[in-house]
């Protein structure tokens, strides 16, 4: 499978090529092209939804390709940013540096704003990854004066600066910008989004060891992401409220929700995240006296362990 690795040399030679190989495009030929790239997008925002993050990075690149080949400056900023999110998912952070930098340089030479709070606003999210608190913090207020609410950049930072204030113990200010970027994001029916910011949302109820609120925020996040139909929200929410569960000595409710996200992240090829539920429910199964369960798991554990040893 073909993936995209584009860095300055390479939109060279892709433009290069095109303007060599072929005349210029008529407008109704630009806009076939603009609405392939669309069509690509779309298929690659499944992917990465679907947490299928190779497949992702092949589509963007042919969103990308697309784009740069009208001259597409707003499309082929927004697909510069999809590659960079999506190596930032594989934890590819220098392939992810260089498409969200190159996104950033881009959109300041043509000066679209919203690109330009979006590509900071990543390029922030690369340096949270990276333990950078204090870099990722400046680059989210350098954001801040070219973000609207009419776009999704506004509600992302929020979320993104409160990402930061719930590392740091600044929990009441987390809590502010988190309940501003659900705002925002409700109004604008992003649902996805929503379930991201109630999921936060919960973990800084969690840090005050108010379990009772907590739950009901993983509860709002798991309503926000079956109604967007997002599969990888949905199973850390199922995840969340089991931990919340076991803080709240509601073992046996855990042990239900943590077969329920077991059976979505084996349904869905998700192997470290199977194994993470398994081990849990295995320690619940003994705590709970659920022999034949605590047996199953254990088996199936130590099948697991056997076939990463074989040669």
């Amino acid at each position: 499978m073909r993936t995209h690795c584009v860095g300055i040399a390479a939109i060279l030679f892709i433009a290069l090529t095109l303007s060599c190989s072929s005349a210029p495009k008529s407008t109704g030929e630009a806009l076939v092209v603009k609405n392939d790239a669309a069509d690509f997008t779309r298929l690659a925002d499944s992917f990465f939804f679907a947490g299928q993050y190779a497949s992702a990075l092949q589509y963007y690149g042919s969103a990308l390709e697309a784009n740069l080949s009208v001259d597409n400056i707003a499309g082929s900023l927004s697909s510069r940013n999809a590659l960079g999110r999506t190596y930032l998912a594989l934890g590819r952070l220098e392939d992810a540096s260089r498409e969200l930098t190159d996104a950033l340089e881009d959109a300041r030479a043509a000066g679209l704003k919203p690109a330009m709070a979006l590509s900071l606003s990543n390029l922030g999210e690369l340096a949270y990854a990276r333990g950078m608190l204090d870099e990722a913090e400046r680059l989210f207020l350098e954001a801040v004066p070219f973000a609207t609410e009419r776009d999704v950049s506004a509600a992302v930072l929020l979320h993104n600066r409160a990402v930061v204030a719930l590392a740091r113990g600044q929990l009441e200010q987390a809590e502010q910008f988190l309940r501003e970027a659900a705002g925002l994001n409700e109004r604008a029916k992003r649902w996805v989004e929503l379930g991201t910011n109630r999921y936060v949302l919960a973990a800084v109820f969690r840090a005050r060891g108010n379990i009772e609120d907590a739950l009901v925020w993983a509860n709002l996040a798991l309503d926000a992401d079956k109604f967007a139909e997002n599969t990888l929200g949905i199973g850390a929410d199922l995840e969340a409220l089991a931990k919340l569960h076991i803080a709240a000595r509601k073992s046996s409710v855990a042990f239900d929700l943590y077969r329920r996200a077991f059976g979505l992240w084996l349904s869905v090829d998700r192997e470290t995240e199977a194994i993470r539920c398994l081990k849990a429910l295995l320690a619940l199964a003994v705590e709970l006296g659920k022999e034949d369960y605590a047996r199953r798991y254990q088996a199936i554990l130590d099948g697991i362990a056997d076939s990463s040893t074989a040669p």
